[in-house]
């Protein structure tokens, strides 16, 4: 049983080392960003959670949504979990990929910051390697809801790029209070945000953080759970 979860993970690396461009949304970007904005940004490293969030979100956007999607529609994610005998073990592999990749990238953009833009303490080092697990599977689990849309892989990834898009500007405005509040519930990046800037926080916004954060891990097992193997044109004739 553990000899294929290790293969289907060593499957899945491969084919993630294969789709560099990914990493030119999900890390370059980021990283000609801070040197953009390094004189207006970086007063403490507290600074860093807002690009940590972009890293985290659109990795899972553009490499664990995505790559289950095109597998589901050329039929291999079926194939694959004929092989394994679950589709869990499929899920888990493709999952674990992200989170490896996520932290790697993580990870080097602090070797930047640090090297061409200000001091990253040890804490802070530490901070962003662990609480990034949490991350990962708050944000798997918050955005597993666009699985719920039956629609073929192209139109899955336009969605994607709205959803991507209109995130991001809503992550620019820095809202306040009420807006603040809303916006943690329903946009992926302030909900990361959030919960990195979590040792600022008042009282009532870590209510509300693990309140999102544990009726979005139900929502998401759920979703996984009735997740289907089968790819669109199959379910459409299936009815």
């Amino acid at each position: 049983m553990l000899k294929n979860e290790i293969a289907m993970f060593k499957l899945q690396l491969r084919i993630a080392l294969k789709e560099n461009l990914i990493y030119f949304y999900t890390l370059i970007i980021p990283i000609l960003m801070v040197f953009i904005n390094k004189n207006n940004d970086f007063q403490d490293n507290e600074s860093l959670y807002l690009y940590w969030s972009y890293i985290v979100v659109t990795t899972v956007l553009n490499g664990f949504l995505l790559r289950i999607i095109k597998l589901r529609e050329n039929g291999l994610l079926k194939i694959l979990t004929y092989m394994t005998g679950s589709k869990f073990s499929v899920l888990l592999a493709i999952f674990l990929v992200q989170l490896l990749s996520i932290q790697l990238q993580i990870l080097f953009f602090n070797l930047i910051v640090a090297l061409f833009i200000t001091k990253v303490s040890l804490i802070t080092w530490c901070y962003g390697f662990l609480t990034s697990f949490l991350a990962i599977f708050l944000c798997t689990a918050m955005l597993s809801g666009l699985l719920i849309l039956r629609v073929k892989f192209f139109s899955f990834m336009i969605v994607i790029n709205l959803f991507l898009w209109t995130g991001l500007v809503l992550l620019g405005l820095r809202p306040k209070g009420i807006l603040h509040y809303f916006l943690t519930v329903f946009n992926p990046f302030q909900l990361i945000l959030g919960l990195y800037s979590l040792p600022y926080a008042t009282l009532w916004f870590v209510v509300l953080e693990a309140s999102c954060t544990l009726l979005y891990f139900v929502m998401g097992y759920f979703i996984f759970e009735h997740f289907s193997i089968q790819k669109h044109l199959e379910r459409v004739r299936s009815k």
